[in-house]
């Protein structure tokens, strides 16, 4: 899954030449409606109060990754799908084969900050060394 996203913004970098930073960031959802009734950002949230904020969460019979994406993120404007791959990541012993479907109940899975979230977007987890491991680099050839 992080390699799928990686090849994402790589994709996005090479080709249309859109994202020039020295820093990965965040990708906040577009909502093209900007109707009166359109959802607002929780500014209480404390994901968006506090970028090193992260908690636990107890996995419960029944639970859904999307459904605790909701709880922790709902109306953070953080796209769900980056939330959701790193999750998968960082807690990849809480899911049957990292299927993001199956979830194993009693479990307690850790909710990343953003700033867990961007250094996973980097590819450099916070816990651990960068690694030396030729497989794990991407290397580009031809092109400008």
């Amino acid at each position: 899954m992080k390699k799928k996203l990686i090849y994402i913004f790589t994709f996005l970098i090479l080709n249309f030449n859109i994202i020039k930073a020295d820093e990965p960031f965040v990708v906040l959802e577009y909502n093209k409606s900007i109707n009166s009734d359109s959802k607002q950002l929780d500014r209480d949230n404390p994901f968006l109060r506090n970028s090193s904020f992260n908690t636990m969460h107890k996995v419960e019979a029944g639970d859904s990754l999307s459904g605790i994406i909701n709880k922790y993120y709902a109306n953070t404007g953080l796209n769900k799908k980056i939330i959701e791959v790193s999750i998968i990541e960082i807690n990849s012993e809480a899911f049957v084969k990292k299927n993001p479907h199956y979830l194993y109940a009693g479990k307690n899975i850790k909710i990343p900050s953003i700033n867990e979230i961007m250094q996973l977007v980097k590819n450099k987890p916070s816990n651990e060394k960068p690694s030396s491991n030729r497989a794990s680099h991407i290397y580009f050839f031809g092109g400008n």
